[in-house]
């Protein structure tokens, strides 16, 4: 797999402002009293135990939830993509051809040279989604991404799925990447290679931290 972000747009400084925001569902707040900024090309991990929030803020962030309050501000010329852990905003009666058409202008012939890079080849192109595999799936999750030209990145879990080849290759472009990313992971490895920052979702709300080991002395004090 091929993943390189190019031509990323500048944007300004301040990415992502969450000011007093709570997300939550029925009324019931998972997280509250969020107030954090994602400046650009900061990468921050967003840590927690299962079920505390991590994705439903991100889902909020997405503009996929409407926050239960708080205010979330995107900054100047931010263009965001966003990455489900499970792929549901993948349409399942879509290929991966026409996934690509509708992310980027393409003609065929360098949409299917594109999505040759993510090891989509031959006929595998009109494949319908909804038959792919969670590796192919998130493959073209990430394709979709890289051709949106976005500059802020919210990824929930991205290296869940892929075998090891792709993630190195993913992990590699995300350093490369010049814009700001938020992601929720688990993977120490990946968290200590990759972010620049920690945010914990502790005691519900978030506490940032400088990186992975300065939280992690936090939780053994």
């Amino acid at each position: 797999m091929k993943l390189e972000f190019v031509d990323t747009p500048v944007s300004g400084q301040d990415v992502l402002r969450l000011q007093d925001v709570a997300v939550g569902y029925n009324g019931a707040p998972l997280v509250s009293d969020v107030n954090q900024t994602l400046r650009q090309g900061e990468r921050a991990a967003l840590v927690g135990p299962n079920g505390c929030g991590k994705t439903t803020l991100l889902r909020a962030i997405a503009g996929q939830i409407e926050p239960l309050s708080g205010a979330i501000r995107l900054g100047a010329n931010v263009k965001l993509g966003y990455y489900a852990q499970e792929q549901e905003n993948l349409d399942p009666d879509s290929t991966p051809f026409d996934t690509l058409r509708q992310a980027a202008a393409m003609f065929d012939t360098d949409a299917r040279s594109f999505l040759h890079y993510f090891l989509f080849a031959g006929d595998d192109v009109f494949t319908p989604v909804g038959s792919l595999s969670y590796g192919e799936r998130a493959r073209l999750a990430l394709a979709r991404l890289v051709a949106s030209g976005c500059n802020c990145l919210l990824l929930d879990e991205p290296v869940n799925h892929l075998d090891i080849p792709s993630r190195a290759s993913f992990e590699q472009a995300m350093a490369a990447f010049e814009g700001a990313v938020l992601v929720v992971a688990h993977d120490r490895y990946f968290i200590r290679q990759f972010a620049t920052g920690v945010w914990a979702v502790e005691n519900g709300t978030i506490q940032q931290y400088v990186d992975l080991e300065d939280y992690q002395r936090a939780r053994r004090a």
